[in-house]
């Protein structure tokens, strides 16, 4: 394979024995597509790490041992690459080779730093789960129809702030590939609990081209996880990754109306939980946010006109 479009792929695992040994048997259909492979695993426990060891094959395989820690280990991993490209391959999730290989050709025609594509949820016995409970980033289903894309940086930085949220910009990192450079000089913030993807598509955006590829060819693995943040935790989390982040990225007109409108909207939801729906509190409050987040919609309406228009056919 041509140095310059090599695929590096960081496989980081934590005691998911179970969800690996499907996962194994899918990455044989496009592994030797792979020029390293890099095993992360977090000491686990439950013989992941000899599962590994005795299913997973290839000539350039390194394993990682390093405590607990998920970006960070994701970090360690991506550091250790050198190849033009980077997959991540999160345990449980899978790509098929066609998509790896659209992703890459497309990646390379566009001169893109990241490459995203929609994926199909399913749950741990691969039974696609309803797409009504389960959705993709909004920005699939805007650009529906119009084919490969690249956006560049100043659109991309928008469109990121606009999906601060667990439907974030990138969706599945398991169905998007990353420029290895671009990546590996990009480490992930570790201090937004399991949302540090989102944090760093949001500190990345205004420097970030990125590919778009509609067609669907990999799956996210909905499982049971260790522990679920509640409804007031993640929106927390949310809150403070965007006002910190947007400074990350620089300011404008516009970042100022959308942190307002994110600060009127927490300032919302506080005034509900402390006194009620029906309070004065909340009345006025609301019809801030109301107010707010009117003028932000005419300002992403006029966006999403500039977006069917900026957006930019991939060579085929």
């Amino acid at each position: 394979m041509a140095t310059r479009s090599s695929i590096s792929v960081v496989l980081p695992t934590y005691n998911c024995r179970d969800l690996l040994v499907p996962h194994l048997r899918s990455m044989q259909d496009w592994l030797d597509l792979a020029d390293e492979v890099i095993v992360v695993d977090s000491r686990s426990t439950d013989g992941t790490l000899e599962l590994i060891r005795a299913e997973l094959r290839h000539p350039r395989l390194r394993i990682i041992e390093r405590d607990r820690g998920l970006y960070p280990s994701w970090n360690e991993g991506i550091a250790a690459t050198s190849g033009e490209w980077v997959y991540i391959s999160t345990a449980g999730d899978t790509i098929t080779r066609q998509q790896l290989l659209r992703l890459r050709d497309h990646g390379l025609a566009a001169q893109a730093d990241v490459v995203i594509s929609p994926c199909a949820y399913v749950d741990e016995a691969g039974e696609r789960l309803p797409e009504k409970a389960y959705r993709n980033p909004r920005i699939h289903r805007d650009l529906a129809g119009r084919g490969p894309l690249l956006i560049e940086p100043p659109l991309v930085r928008h469109l990121a702030f606009r999906s601060a949220g667990t439907h974030a910009l990138m969706g599945s990192c398991a169905s998007d590939l990353f420029r290895g450079d671009f990546l590996r000089a990009r480490p992930f913030p570790a201090d937004y609990g399991t949302h540090g993807d989102t944090a760093w598509t949001l500190r990345h955006s205004h420097e970030m081209r990125l590919g778009i590829v509609p067609e669907c060819g990999s799956t996210f693995c909905v499982h049971a996880k260790e522990r679920v943040d509640t409804r007031d935790e993640l929106m927390d989390i949310l809150d403070r990754m965007f006002a910190q982040e947007i400074q990350h990225a620089g300011g404008s007109g516009y970042d100022d109306l959308a942190l307002a409108v994110r600060q009127a909207m927490r300032a919302r939801r506080l005034a509900k939980k402390n006194h009620g729906p029906a309070s004065w509190a909340w009345v006025s409050a609301n019809s801030r946010y109301l107010w707010l987040r009117t003028g932000l919609g005419f300002r992403q309406a006029w966006a999403g006109l500039r977006l069917r228009g900026l957006a930019k056919p991939l060579a085929q």
